[in-house]
């Protein structure tokens, strides 16, 4: 069984873990409280993590076309393949999109963006406009995200459940089955 690369293993699952806990803190921001600077603490830690997720989707593109991924199974009907490959592609776009969307809405703000406080990052110089129009892509692209999210988890049961192959232990998960 071909298996994707450590690097690469490791990229999607770090990557995974902070997509989830940035959506997370993105649609539930609202329910932490603005009193003792919470609620800016979070927002800081989701635009820090969010420019953190664009350079590692920078990375992992990088890494995937210099790597050459395992080939899809070869009992894959093309109605699945082209499943794999459009959320596999739309997920790159939102990796990109997502947190692209975020750093040009913060132009929307006075004060300045830091990356976890260690260095300020630059603005794009939009006007505040332009930045709601971003605030607006930015929530639709973050629910579109959770649908690519639902839709891999959907594949991932399907495969467990229905087709019971061997496709979780090309990521790192598990134990490849004997044929």
């Amino acid at each position: 069984m071909s298996r994707y690369s450590k690097v690469a293993i490791t990229l999607h699952w770090l990557m995974a873990a902070m997509i989830i806990g940035n959506l997370a803190g993105g649609l539930l921001h609202d329910f932490v409280p603005t009193a003792g600077g919470q609620r800016l603490f979070v927002m800081n830690l989701h635009k820090s993590f969010g420019l953190t997720i664009l350079a590692l989707t920078l990375v992992r593109i990088g890494w995937r076309l210099s790597h050459k991924p395992p080939a899809l199974p070869g009992y894959f009907t093309s109605g699945e393949r082209v499943l794999a490959k459009g959320v596999h592609l739309a997920f790159y776009a939102a990796m990109l999109a997502l947190p692209l969307s975020g750093w040009i809405m913060a132009d929307r703000n006075a004060r300045g963006q830091s990356w976890f406080g260690l260095f300020e990052v630059p603005k794009f110089g939009v006007s505040k406009a332009v930045a709601e129009t971003f605030h607006e892509a930015h929530e639709i692209l973050g629910w579109t995200m959770l649908v690519l999210i639902a839709l891999h988890i959907a594949g991932i049961i399907k495969h467990i459940v229905l087709d019971r192959d061997n496709l979780l232990p090309r990521m790192g998960v598990g134990r490849a089955r004997r044929a």
